[in-house]
């Protein structure tokens, strides 16, 4: 399937797979392993809308979104905070950048494409949970 030309980057599979292993290690180092049903339905869709923030869905079994934002009896686990850590750590957030970068080169060869992405983005992270539902935003406290 093709994505549209809509002037949004969409990041390729293989980072974005990148992304959904790094999330996974995360799930088993925090222990939330139980039946393996999250673990194994991660998926993870990922871009760059016309000069925005990255943006980051996360496709995985609701209780995804009880376990990052935590509830009344139990404490957040942040996973979206330790993935955007572990991300920049292992440089994919860099390497997502520097897709980004020569895309934005190819495409618009006129425009200051080093001015442009000089800027400090951000990452957004979007949910849509599985089996259940989970309504509210991810919480994202950084660290």
């Amino acid at each position: 399937m093709a994505y549209k030309n809509d002037g949004t980057f969409n990041v390729l599979y293989k980072t974005r797979n990148k992304i959904a292993k790094t999330l996974r290690r995360i799930i088993a180092e925090e222990n939330l392993i139980d039946t393996e049903a999250l673990y194994d339905s991660i998926r993870i869709n990922a871009k760059i809308p016309a000069l925005g923030e990255l943006e980051i869905q996360i496709l995985a079994m609701y209780y995804f979104g009880f376990l990052n934002n935590g509830t009344i009896n139990m404490l957040p686990f942040d996973l979206c905070a330790k993935l955007t850590a572990r991300l920049n750590a292992e440089g994919t957030t860099a390497e997502i950048y520097q897709q980004y970068t020569e895309w934005m080169a190819k495409r618009y060869p006129i425009l200051q494409v080093a001015r442009i992405l000089g800027e400090k983005k951000s990452i957004v992270y979007t949910f849509e949970p599985i089996g259940g539902e989970f309504s509210a935003p991810l919480k994202f406290r950084g660290f």
